[in-house]
């Protein structure tokens, strides 16, 4: 008998340390905002152009929600808009790992890997001696991308002091 009471004391200690483990995770819950709340901040954060807040928010929802695509390219739109393609393209292909459907992940990834060829060749190009087959094919490939409308006006960003003036 007395075994008895000690085994239901037991029981009733673990379950009473149970109910309350899972009571005050609820209530930490409970204290957290909203992903609605915090989505809702960090476009418009986005919209008003505070770009250092509206990260820190995407950031905090992509930690909390991984596998949200939305959330991965806002943050990607975010960095491209702020001339940072590298983490652009790493979170249009986060994107992509959790829809491999969207085209607008697809598409945007796209527009930063052409502006980093872009980059690239100009790089290549400032960096090669007139005359050289390199030097002409690297012309031929700027000239080529400069037909993209997305590259539209670039070649007007060139600046002669860099020394690419060849293009």
């Amino acid at each position: 008998m007395k075994q008895l009471l000690c085994l239901v004391a037991l029981f009733g200690a673990l379950s009473g340390c149970g109910t309350t483990t899972v009571s005050s995770a609820l209530r930490a819950l409970d204290n957290e905002p909203d992903l609605i709340t915090i989505n809702r901040e960090a476009e418009l954060a986005y919209e008003s152009g505070e770009a250092a807040k509206a990260e820190a928010l995407y950031k905090n929802l992509a930690r909390r929600m991984p596998n949200d695509s939305e959330t991965w390219l806002r943050l990607g739109n975010l960095y491209a808009r702020n001339n940072r393609p590298d983490e652009a393209a790493n979170a249009y292909q986060r994107a992509l790992m959790a829809n491999n459907a969207d085209p607008r992940a697809w598409n945007n990834l796209a527009m930063v890997r052409l502006r980093q060829a872009w980059a690239a060749l100009l790089q290549a190009q400032l960096n090669s001696k007139d005359k050289t087959p390199l030097a002409v094919q690297t012309d031929a490939n700027l000239e080529q991308l400069a037909k993209l409308p997305v590259l539209e006006g670039e070649s007007r960003k060139i600046d002669p002091e860099m020394g690419a003036t060849r293009y």
